[in-house]
């Protein structure tokens, strides 16, 4: 009897497996209450694999997305997505994330993040305000992340930013400062964002802090006579300079 159950219950499992396989993505994907900075559209192709025109994240668009979601570590508690976006669009995310079920835990690896550096500085506690021209392309080599609270705790970061074509308006039009470069890591639920010179602001700096949106900054930064006058006073706002010509600054 045993001998005979064995092959039906395989035949349905199977059975199952396939229609879960090729149900639509749209089913599903529109059934699902996302929060109002959320959201995916025009879907197609199935769970699994599948496409949208356009998805929203914190009120950033994404063109173009398509993913591929693995069965198998689904078996584990882990949900395994594979995304990818336009990289022509101003802002697009490519890369491999996980989701534990189970642990909550968000694990990142070799993503690559890419945002006008606009949006960055809108969003940044800067002690006078800014705005900034130019690309950041963000590259996670390994991320992980807690989301058992509310505000996500990093547990493990190694990442790399570059600000491409930088610029910063001034009275007179936008100034070109070239490229910025930044390493990001962090240990014991501490971010630690490092800048170091060259670059147009003779800009260094070390944050830290638990908070990305609130870190402690140290640094220095030397403006080349070359840059506006107006340029200069907020530099001139920001410190003193010292024997060496360079301005310190604490925020």
């Amino acid at each position: 009897m045993k001998l005979r159950i064995l092959p039906i219950l395989g035949f349905i499992g199977l059975l199952i497996t396939l229609l879960i396989a090729t149900v639509p993505a749209k089913q599903v994907i529109y059934r699902i209450d996302f929060p109002p900075d959320l959201g995916v559209y025009e879907v197609s192709g199935t769970i699994w694999k599948g496409t949208a025109a356009s998805a929203l994240v914190h009120n950033q668009t994404l063109n173009n997305v398509s993913w591929n979601l693995s069965f198998w570590p689904l078996l584990t508690g882990q949900v395994h997505l594979e995304i990818t976006s336009n990289k022509r669009n101003s802002v697009a995310v490519n890369g491999s994330v996980n989701l534990g079920l189970i642990s909550q835990q968000l694990i990142f690896d070799d993503v690559k993040i890419q945002l006008p550096a606009e949006l960055i500085f809108t969003q940044a506690p800067l002690p006078v305000p800014v705005i900034g021209a130019g690309t950041v392309n963000i590259r996670i080599n390994s991320g992980r992340f807690d989301l058992t609270q509310a505000m996500p705790t990093c547990l493990d970061l190694d990442a790399q930013g570059i600000w491409n074509n930088a610029g910063v308006l001034a009275t007179n039009g936008m100034v070109d400062l070239g490229q910025f470069d930044a390493q990001m890591t962090c240990s014991n639920e501490q971010y630690r964002i490092s800048v170091e010179e060259p670059n147009g602001l003779g800009l260094s700096f070390i944050a830290t802090g638990n908070n990305p949106q609130n870190l402690s900054v140290n640094g220095q930064f030397k403006l080349p006579d070359s840059l506006p006058e107006d340029m200069q006073r907020v530099g001139q706002f920001l410190g003193q300079p010292d024997a060496t010509g360079y301005s310190q600054f604490t925020w």
